[in-house]
Formats: C-alpha cells, structure tokens, sequence
C-alpha cells in the first residue's frame, strides 16, 4: 500500500532549499549622459517585466493524406525582448517630479514633441539594463543583461481622479533591446 506523501520523503524539506522569492530583485540602468539625475530615478523601481527571453521557432506543419506532422521551425518570431520597468513618483525639495523628468529627457533624445528635434541610435540608446535575482543572503543566482536599450514609447499620460483616495502615481516605461545575456547558476 502507497503511503502519504510525508516530510521525510521532501528533497525540500530535508535539504532545507528556498523558494524563489519574486520580491528579491534589484534592477540597475544606465541612461544616456544627457539624463541628468538618473541615480534618483533607480530609486523608485517598483517591478520589472519582460524578461521573455526563452526564445523557440513556433511550429510548422505538414498534411500528408490527412495526418498533420510538426515540426520546429526555422527561426524563431521574435529575437528582441520588451522589457517594461515599473517606477513611483515622487517630488523632490524643489518640487520637481523627478523620475518623470528624467524618463521625459531620455524619450526627447528620440523624438522631442515641443521642438521636432530627433536624435541618432547612439545618442538615445543607454545600457546597459541589468536585473538581478536573488536569494535571502543576496546571492545572485540569475542575472539578465541588456547591453543596449532605449524607451519604446512616450511616457503614459497622467490620469487625475478625485475619488482615486492617497493614491502614488506609478508609471511604466517599456525598452527595447535587441540582444541580451541570460546567466544561471
């Protein structure tokens, strides 16, 4: 007779191995030089998405007298990634929002709305983006690196609302890159 599942039985439980904590992270970016202030903006990173790195070719198929046979195709649909980067706002003494002040600069090195002015790939683009996963002792135990990136977008427009209570204005900034190093332990 099959047993319950019990303590002992637990690789787990027995070695004493950690989850993965999805808190424990640390997200650091360099902007272009033109960025003024960007060591506050790093500051208020509040999440990270994107890191979609696990790339295949999808499927092709064939149908020989009806039957359907796959195969891996021949490249995959996508070699670039989107990385989305979370940040709260705040003011600074001079009442100044900061981080959207910065983010703002970076995207206008691209496209500046209030003058038409646009600027080449090497004066946009910074990196490089590294995010780090970490264990409770602080030991990375996966990094990605985005050598190269630059905003994808403008910044989100700010949505005001009476009824929105002591809510903090959160904004989300999507990258593009179009290489990357995965690092596992």
């Amino acid at each position: 007779m099959a047993g319950l599942p019990h303590y002992k039985n637990a690789h787990v439980a027995m070695e004493k191995w950690e989850p993965v904590y999805m808190n424990l992270f640390e997200v650091l970016i360099k902007a272009p030089d033109a960025v003024d202030s960007w060591e506050w903006v790093m500051d208020n990173v509040t999440k990270v998405s994107g890191l979609d790195v696990e790339k295949t070719p999808a499927p092709v198929e064939q149908i020989y007298k009806g039957a359907k046979r796959r195969f891996a195709g021949g490249f995959p649909d996508s070699t670039t990634a989107d990385i989305t980067v979370g940040f709260e706002v705040n003011l600074n003494n001079n009442n100044q929002m900061y981080v959207y002040n910065a983010l703002r600069k970076w995207c206008d090195l691209i496209f500046d709305p209030l003058t038409g002015a646009m600027t080449p790939k090497v004066d946009y683009a910074g990196g490089p983006m590294t995010v780090s996963l970490y264990n409770k002792r602080g030991d990375i135990f996966r990094q990605w690196i985005f050598p190269v990136i630059f905003p994808m977008a403008a910044l989100p427009m700010m949505d005001l609302d009476y009824s929105s209570g002591s809510t903090i204005w959160q904004l989300e900034m999507q990258f593009a890159d179009d290489y990357w190093e995965d690092m596992r332990l």
